[in-house]
Parts: structure tokens; C-alpha cells; sequence
């Protein structure tokens, strides 16, 4: 470790489906997060790191479950922030990042109010959605009322990020200390959670409502040469009418499922990935 070596946790909060996910995937530059436009497709915490080695600087970004509603501000702003955070030994978060749209709800300010003193910069997703730009500067100045806002980016799903621009609002947020991960770590998730994630992302966005988000999936073995990986998978359906909606007319929709898995692996492990995937009712 040298002196210079800095670290910063950045916790990414928002509603279900609105794009956190995706921002989460530009700011680390790899997939790692699975995005659909379907609700709840995150169910849990995922970590993605961006270690710039020229300046010494570890950003480690948390991409977080998505609310529709909150009662309890204090116990959610615990359970997703703080508690991670203390794991590693690290000061409280004193900056998150906040992914809304223009038609920001009750619970959105509501949690903004409850984050007090952390600083929030606000992303405002979907902006190639919104047909009369003359209605952001009234939205805007809606939001600035809170004291506790930083800053404020417009962003959408096709848009290209200036991470460079964004990254020097986290400047004096920044704290000296050993860096948390390897510098070649992207990810503290596991080959087989990627594997998981990459196989249920499929599944969401082939079969829309027709399948349970909550669908298990299990690697039941991997095994790897220097060239590539072969993977046996199962996806295990609570009722038996969802394998034959899996399977497709002649086995099309799996095929198609495995195909595209084989697709996203090869360029998230950079080899090429072999799938055998079993379908079970549990």
C-alpha cells in the first residue's frame, strides 16, 4: 500500500425500474448488473469496483433492490447503507447517488429528507422520454430546494456518460485508505453469481410476466481450461406450467436462453462458455 491510496463507497438508490442498474454497469464500464424492464430485477446488494490506478482512487459502487414504497426510512437507510459499510471498517457514507425521473413521487423525497446530511447527486433517468424539455427547469428547482442535493445529471438508457466530469464531484469525499479490492477486480460477486445473474436476466427478458422474477436458478458445476468453460445449470419453477413456457414450442425458448447466455459470458469472462441448462419444477 502507499499513502496516496484512497477509497470511496457510492450506494446508488432509487425506485424499482428506473435505471439504476444501468448506470451502475456505465460507471464500473462492465455488465455486471442485469437490467430489464421488469420490477425487482435486482434482489440484492452488488458491489462493482473502478480502480483508477493513475490517481490511486478505489470507487466502489453499490448497486441496490429498488422500492416502490418505504415505511420504515431509517431501518431501509440502514439495512442498504450502513450496515455494508461497517463490514468493511469504513467511516459513514457521507455521498449517494439517487436515480429518479421527472415524475418524482412522495417516497423519493421523502427519502431524500431522511438522508439529512448525506449529500445526494441526482441522476435524472429518461430524459429522451420527456417531449417538453421546458418542464425540467421547474423540476429542477423542485428538487434544489433540498439542501442536502450536490448535484444534478440528466442521463438515459442510449446517452454515453462523462465519467470524468461526474467523478470530480466525488473529490473531497474521498478518504485515504488501503484499497478494499485488487486493482484487476471488478466485482466481489463470484463466477457462479454472475453465471446466476447472467441466465436470469435472460429468462426476465424472454418470457416478460410469464415467469416468476423469483425464479431459482442453480450451477450445479463449472468447469474451466484455458479457453473456455463449460457450465451445467438448473432452473428450478415453482409450478410445472412454467417449464413447458421455459422450454418453447420445440425447445426454441430455452435454446434461445442458452444462446444468449453463451453470448453475455463470453464478454464478461472474455472465453467462450458452454451451457447445459436443466429445467425442474421444485
Amino acid at each position: 500500500m502507499t499513502n496516496k491510496e484512497k477509497c470511496i463507497f457510492l450506494p446508488i438508490l432509487g425506485k424499482t425500474n428506473v435505471g439504476k442498474s444501468t448506470l451502475f454497469n456505465k460507471l464500473i464500464k462492465k455488465k455486471i448488473s442485469i437490467t430489464s424492464k421488469k420490477k425487482n430485477t435486482t434482489k440484492n446488494n452488488i458491489f462493482g469496483i473502478d480502480t483508477d490506478k493513475k490517481n490511486n482512487i478505489q470507487y466502489i459502487y453499490i448497486d441496490t433492490p429498488g422500492f416502490n414504497k418505504i415505511i420504515n426510512f431509517k431501518k431501509y437507510i440502514n439495512y442498504y447503507i450502513n450496515i455494508p459499510i461497517k463490514y468493511f471498517n469504513f467511516n459513514k457514507i457521507k455521498i449517494i447517488i439517487l436515480v429518479i425521473e421527472i415524475n418524482i413521487d412522495f417516497y423519493e423525497i421523502q427519502l431524500i429528507k431522511n438522508l439529512k446530511k448525506i449529500k445526494i447527486l441526482v441522476f435524472i433517468n429518461k430524459i429522451d422520454k420527456i417531449k417538453k424539455k421546458i418542464l425540467l427547469l421547474p423540476f429542477i428547482k423542485k428538487i434544489q430546494k433540498n439542501k442536502n442535493i450536490y448535484a444534478i445529471f440528466f442521463t438515459s438508457k442510449k446517452e454515453k456518460l462523462n465519467i470524468n466530469i461526474i467523478k470530480k464531484y466525488f473529490k473531497k469525499f474521498l478518504k485515504k485508505k488501503k484499497f478494499i479490492y485488487k486493482k484487476h477486480i471488478k466485482t466481489d460477486c463470484d463466477t457462479k453469481f454472475v453465471l446466476k445473474e447472467i441466465i436470469r436476466e435472460k429468462i426476465i427478458r424472454l418470457t416478460g410476466d410469464e415467469i416468476p422474477y423469483t425464479t431459482k436458478i442453480i450451477i450445479n458445476s463449472i468447469i474451466k481450461n484455458n479457453k473456455s468453460q463449460n457450465i451445467i445449470a438448473s432452473i428450478i419453477v415453482k409450478k410445472k406450467q412454467h417449464i413447458p413456457i421455459l422450454i418453447g414450442s420445440k425447445g426454441k425458448k430455452i435454446k434461445k436462453i442458452i444462446k444468449l447466455s453463451q453470448i453475455s459470458s463470453f464478454k464478461y469472462f472474455n472465453k467462450k462458455t458452454n451451457f447445459k441448462i436443466k429445467i425442474k419444477n421444485s
